[in-house]
């Protein structure tokens, strides 16, 4: 497969604490993002790779315009890759957590993330949404709505350029050993800076299985940058 390509690959990961890497109740930040590079260089080695973080803890895909900012936040996020010089090639997004917590209907929730995913095909770019993970809450109801929001995710489909991720499954809470699971979870809900390298490390394979299949058609040499937006 072809390694080099004709401009710079550009990645945005998007979504609420669990894309910023919160930890420590806010103290740390290990954004997940920071694991992609690597992997990806590996795969393309003379293209430069551009990361932008776009994450607002808290963050709800729909509800009262003061809390549901996911969908104006992405429209902005894409503008302003616009105005700087290309769009994304590729969004990671990951949202509904939020949404879940506050009892909001499942249904509800796909639809915004429907609205999302189509914001960002668009643009031209690729979508990689991954579902929702677990939580130390031992609620069945918030258990149930979960698994069908993610049974949602995993079975919609796009005519071209999405793709999904099951994360749930990748960075589990409930399967894990008690010892495992307190190096990879910080309060139940986040994750610690093992745990967002852990997640970085499935979204990396899945992208760079992705890419090795099909490989992008237009990207260039050059150096690895990241930016972040907060």
């Amino acid at each position: 497969m072809n390694t080099q390509f004709p401009k710079p690959l550009r990645i945005l990961c998007f979504g609420d604490s669990l894309t910023a890497g919160f930890s420590m109740w806010g103290l740390k930040h290990y954004p997940y993002a920071n694991h992609l590079k690597a992997p990806l260089q590996g795969l393309f080695p003379s293209t430069e790779i551009l990361i932008d973080i776009a994450a607002l803890s808290g963050d709800m895909v729909i509800g009262h315009p003061a809390t549901a900012r996911f969908l104006p936040r992405l429209k902005n996020s894409c503008e302003k890759a616009e105005e700087k010089g290309g769009s994304y090639d590729w969004i990671m997004m990951m949202g509904g957590t939020n949404d879940l917590g506050w009892g909001s209907e499942v249904d509800a929730i796909y639809e915004g993330l429907k609205q999302c995913w189509k914001v960002a095909l668009d643009t031209g770019a690729n979508v990689l949404a991954l579902n929702i993970l677990e939580a130390a809450a031992p609620s069945k109801s918030l258990i149930q709505r979960r698994n069908q929001l993610n049974a949602l995710i995993t079975n919609h489909h796009e005519d071209e350029r999405w793709y999904t991720l099951d994360l749930c499954s990748a960075v589990p809470y409930f399967s894990m050993d008690t010892e495992m699971r307190d190096s990879i979870w910080d309060d139940g809900l986040h994750l610690t800076e093992k745990g967002y390298k852990m997640m970085g490390d499935a979204i990396a394979s899945r992208l760079v299985e992705i890419l090795s299949a099909s490989g992008p058609s237009s990207l260039q040499s050059g150096d690895v940058s990241e930016r972040t937006w907060l």
